[in-house]
């Protein structure tokens, strides 16, 4: 896994956060892109951040 190569300690920052699937398989299918949209929603308000934008693929994601 990559490391970061730049994190700001003060200020606003964004950032490009990547996650993949185990053995690259193809699981998100339109019910299931739906139900990470709602949760990314809910987790992005409770956790307080911005998502600026993001990319949802059948085997991972980008934001």
């Amino acid at each position: 896994m990559r490391k970061a190569r730049l994190i700001r300690e003060e200020g606003d920052a964004f950032y490009h956060c990547m996650s993949r699937v185990v053995d690259k398989r193809f699981i998100f299918n339109a019910k299931e892109k739906n139900y990470f949209r709602k949760w990314m929603r809910k987790l992005e308000a409770f956790c307080g951040v911005e998502v600026v934008t993001f990319c949802l693929m059948s085997n991972h994601f980008h934001l």
